[in-house]
């Protein structure tokens, strides 16, 4: 009819639709979400900051996610378990083998996943930073997600290290393991000190130095006389 306006599409207020590569409104939002916590941690992030990073609104989040707690949770399980379920299955391969792996090749293994992290660009380094926050986190938020992600092919890496190491008794392979996580953990988040320290002669920019190095110091001290 003449003088009549055509309608416009209507779209639900706050959503956004996907980006022409093909990237979903989700998928944007954890991947913003994931910078933020990796630079403010879980609770100086905002949900604000978030939305207008990602040029949503915070009701869209929330029709998502839920909550901030819940988008924290969704994102660290979301790599976390991709982590859990390579670092299991190099465990399985090797203790399905006729002769028992060695150290090197337990200790290889456990960190190979999360140093992988390092070399898939930013995005992924967001999650290794956002996670070497977590002991800066509540407590029941950061001991729960551990539990829930890691807890299990950590104990089952003590168990095959308990196998293959000659007279380590439970409770120093229990021991040596924390050391073992809380030293990976410092060096695989990129906070460490080392060009400071060194006035810059070293840093930990080569990932496989750093691998190799790392591995060479925990062998070393899994495999050292007993602390009984």
């Amino acid at each position: 009819m003449a003088g009549t306006t055509a309608a416009l599409p209507r779209r639900r207020i706050g959503r956004r639709p996907a980006d022409p590569d093909g990237v979903s409104t989700q998928e944007s939002i954890l991947s913003v979400a994931e910078q933020v916590f990796a630079e403010h941690g879980y609770v100086a992030a905002s949900l604000r900051e978030i939305a207008q990073r990602a040029d949503v609104t915070q009701a869209l989040i929330i029709y998502y996610f839920g909550s901030k707690q819940k988008l924290f949770e969704t994102l660290f399980k979301r790599r976390g378990l991709e982590v859990y379920r390579e670092r299991q299955a190099l465990l399985d391969a090797l203790m399905a083998r006729p002769e028992p792996p060695t150290v090197r090749e337990l200790i290889t293994a456990y960190l190979t996943p999360q140093f992988a992290l390092r070399q898939e660009g930013p995005q992924a380094m967001a999650f290794v930073r956002m996670q070497a926050r977590l002991h800066h986190e509540p407590d029941e938020l950061a001991l729960r997600l551990r539990r829930e992600v890691y807890d299990s092919s950590t104990r089952n890496y003590i168990a095959a290290l308990e196998k293959v190491v000659p007279g380590l008794s439970t409770a120093d392979a229990h021991w040596r393991m924390m050391f073992a996580v809380g030293t990976y953990l410092y060096m695989l988040s990129g906070f460490d000190r080392l060009s400071d320290v060194s006035e810059g002669r070293y840093t930990t920019d080569d990932t496989e130095e750093v691998v190799r190095r790392l591995t060479d110091f925990l062998v070393a001290g899994i495999t050292a006389p007993p602390s009984d």
